[in-house]
């Protein structure tokens, strides 16, 4: 973003920052823990022992994000367990329970363009809409991925390691790039192709299929039972799998929630620290006063991210959290979506997208401005 201007790299940190500081999903991780201890959805008479488990899970993520080399390759490995084993219970748990009409139900609402069923939360659609978003709308603070991996010119910009395991290594406080001869370019083409293999495949498409199984899922199970959404959300499959397999089914629903909401978390504050590094590291004070040791900087982000989410547990439900931080993504997508358009064509006209793909982001951006606009509308009682 500081290819647009200093003001741009800055405001989108800030922005970041404030969307998805308010740690929502370790909330809601604990709510299910709660659920799990006391038998029952929790509620709000519950919110002293969620806090507290909220706590100790903060604590145990940000142990976790400590150990290793590099903390992308921490998160990395939760990340595969988190789609061989949590994803592949959704989906087999979906093909067995989930009739054909609601799956014909779902599909044939998902082309219907213009029409919102009756009794439709917007604030919550929003939010569905603009988690979706956060994986394909604005990945701009999760290419820094990327140069952790090591791909393209990544390899010569450094990395953030952990504090645990990890060393200290030279992180470039500005990217890198190559000479415009005719070899690079050829290479960087097939970084392109494949960086946009994974961004299509893994995080547009497969956003998209990991939000509509899991809703569907929730929809043929939990339709009618009144589930208080705030409170109850986190631990819904814990709820079904105890009516359908018992105990067994309840502990099973209980671990499921548990760790794909703390893992969202963790992903959430890595991504939040590293928007805010790329911003900030470019300044030599900023560099000197940490002594150029990355990390410190990193943890001390991390530490400051989790105390406030700390705090915001005694604001709100766990699930309110995160709706302001799912409807904020789109928020996101309509600011950087345009001035990524823009950076783009003040690259060299060799590294600029297709064409297809822009059109492709206006859409998007169109999109999430809608939802947007539809979830602030209904709030403020304009619409």
């Amino acid at each position: 973003m500081y290819r647009v201007g200093a003001w741009a790299g800055i405001l989108g940190s800030i922005l970041v920052f404030a969307s998805f500081i308010w740690g929502g999903w370790a909330y809601s991780s604990a709510a299910a823990l709660a659920g799990g201890v006391l038998g029952r959805p929790p509620g709000p008479q519950d919110r002293i022992f969620v806090a507290i488990l909220g706590y100790l899970l903060l604590l145990l993520a940000l142990f976790i994000m400590s150990l290793g080399r590099r903390v992308a390759r921490t998160l990395e490995i939760f990340n595969w367990f988190d789609l061989g084993v949590i994803f592949m219970s959704f989906v087999i748990l979906a093909i067995i329970l989930v009739p054909i009409d609601v799956w014909s139900e779902v599909g044939r609402y998902m082309v219907r363009i213009g029409n919102i069923p009756e009794g439709v939360d917007p604030v919550l659609l929003g939010g569905w809409w603009g988690y979706i978003g956060f994986a394909t709308g604005i990945n701009y603070i999760i290419v820094n991925y990327f140069k952790d991996k090591g791909f393209g010119m990544g390899s010569i910009t450094g990395f953030i390691p952990a504090i645990i395991g990890g060393k200290t290594v030279p992180f470039s406080p500005r990217g890198k790039l190559f000479k415009l001869t005719k070899d690079n370019i050829k290479i960087y083409r097939r970084w392109l192709n494949l960086m946009l293999e994974e961004l299509f495949i893994i995080f547009f498409l497969g956003a998209i299929v990991g939000m509509i199984i899991p809703m569907t899922l929730a929809y043929a199970l939990a339709y009618g039972w009144k589930v208080e959404a705030l409170w109850g959300v986190p631990i819904w499959l814990a709820y079904a799998l105890k009516r359908l397999y018992g105990d067994a089914g309840w502990i099973w629903g209980v671990l499921v929630a548990i760790f794909v909401l703390i893992k969202t978390q963790m992903g959430v504050a890595d991504a939040m620290v590293r928007a805010f590094i790329d911003s900030f590291w470019r300044s030599e004070s900023v560099r000197r006063f940490f002594g150029n040791d990355v990390r410190k900087a990193y943890y001390l982000l991390l530490i400051i991210i989790f105390l406030w989410a700390s705090v915001a547990f005694w604001v709100s439900a766990p699930v309110a959290l995160i709706l302001i931080a799912a409807n904020a993504a789109n928020i996101g997508a309509v600011i950087a979506g345009p001035l990524l358009i823009y950076i783009n064509y003040k690259m060299p006209k060799e590294l600029r997208l297709h064409w297809g793909l822009i059109i492709l982001n206006i859409i998007f951006i169109v999109m999430c401005g809608v939802f947007l606009a539809y979830s602030i509308g209904r709030t403020l009682g304009l619409v």
